[in-house]
């Protein structure tokens, strides 16, 4: 019984809900007036001609009351409209469940075709994946031979005090570096 506390009756609130709504209506936009012409498929509908049913009385009595009309009636060409509606439909039927088919045909091909398409990728991907790791490798090469040159250029340049500290006849001839 909780849960009906909370909202009330529903009679209640369709009563809130009627208190307070606006009473008059409120216009946003006004509506365009192009009366300039008829409408197309209004001219088409009035262009088609009125016809009456074939049983005199069918539109407002049951067919029962006028039982000569029912003998009068050729059920013959009513079967040969069947026959010709039941054909129609068949060849129609049959055209569209062969486009179907070719339908599906075609996309089991291209979903052959994207799959291979998708796996070539794949492994595109797999080896720019591994090339990009092996270039990583090359930058890393290069810093760490940049500060290995850039060491050795220290040692030269220690190296070179080191030597000039000495006397002369204790010295080492320069020592020269070449890269290349």
């Amino acid at each position: 019984m909780r849960g009906l506390r909370g909202g009330g009756s529903p009679r209640r609130n369709s009563r809130r809900l009627q208190q307070q709504r606006p009473q008059e209506v409120v216009v946003v936009r006004e509506a365009t007036t192009n009366t300039t012409g008829i409408d197309p498929q209004l001219a088409r509908l009035q262009s088609i001609p009125t016809f009456l049913p074939i049983m005199r009385g069918a539109l407002t009595a049951p067919s029962a009351r006028d039982p000569e009309v029912l003998e009068r009636l050729h059920s013959g060409a009513m079967v040969e409209l069947c026959r010709r509606y039941q054909i129609h439909l068949y060849a129609a039927a049959s055209a569209t469940s062969q486009h179907q088919d070719n339908l599906s045909t075609k996309i089991r091909e291209i979903e052959a075709s994207v799959s291979g398409l998708v796996s070539q990728m794949t492994e595109r991907q797999k080896n720019f994946a591994r090339y990009a790791e092996k270039l990583s490798q090359v930058t890393e090469v290069s810093h760490a031979l940049a500060r290995c040159h850039a060491s050795l250029n220290l040692i030269l340049e220690s190296l070179e005090t080191l030597n000039d500290s000495l006397p002369i006849q204790e010295r080492l001839e320069p020592f020269v570096w070449t890269t290349g």
